[in-house]
């Protein structure tokens, strides 16, 4: 098996404790056999709208599913665009349930290595590999970061990192992980 994959353009080391992959990427990846998976996608009346298929998910020891729409604040003003966009509440904004769900599989399969899936690979599933990294793997922490392809999910990545999510820490990892300055 390789232990290398081309991820947009850049060989990375498939032994990284967290990688952040697209849902096609995820679709042909072929993991490490110590790997789990994390497998976000939109939320559509709390299923996942976009499932991975079992034959994806059995190259995994344990998958995680996580049917939450990439929305990355959870202000008033937020909550109320999201209301008119679906006036029937079907959307989902990752919350303390699924930081809990999230950090008790991280803590369970600390020892794996972690492949975390979202629609296009760029924003909640970088959120959840960097604050893997961070806190599992420092030296692929900076690796992650350094690749510049993804623009992490603030609030996912608050929550797994400092347990909560507020204005200071939205500002804090926005700056931190969004550096180019669109915030």
């Amino acid at each position: 098996m390789d232990t290398t994959y081309n991820l947009r353009g850049h060989q990375i080391n498939k032994d990284m404790k967290a990688i952040a992959l697209s849902h096609p990427e995820a679709l042909d990846y072929e993991p490490l056999s110590n790997s789990v998976l994390i497998s976000y996608a939109g939320y559509d009346r709390g299923q996942m709208a976009t499932p991975m298929p079992d034959s994806v998910k059995n190259r995994y020891k344990a998958v995680l599913e996580l049917p939450i729409d990439d929305i990355d604040q959870k202000s008033g003003k937020i909550r109320a665009m999201f209301d008119r966009l679906y006036p029937d509440n079907n959307y989902h904004i990752f919350d303390e349930d699924d930081f809990k769900k999230t950090h008790d599989f991280i803590e369970k399969y600390k020892d794996s290595h972690f492949v975390v899936h979202c629609d296009a690979g760029v924003s909640r599933s970088s959120a959840t590999a960097l604050a893997i990294a961070k806190e599992l793997a420092p030296e692929d922490y900076q690796k992650l970061l350094n690749l510049g392809i993804y623009f992490p999910n603030v609030l996912i990545y608050s929550y797994l990192v400092e347990g909560k999510f507020n204005d200071k820490l939205y500002k804090k990892y926005s700056k931190q992980l969004h550096p180019w300055g669109l915030f």
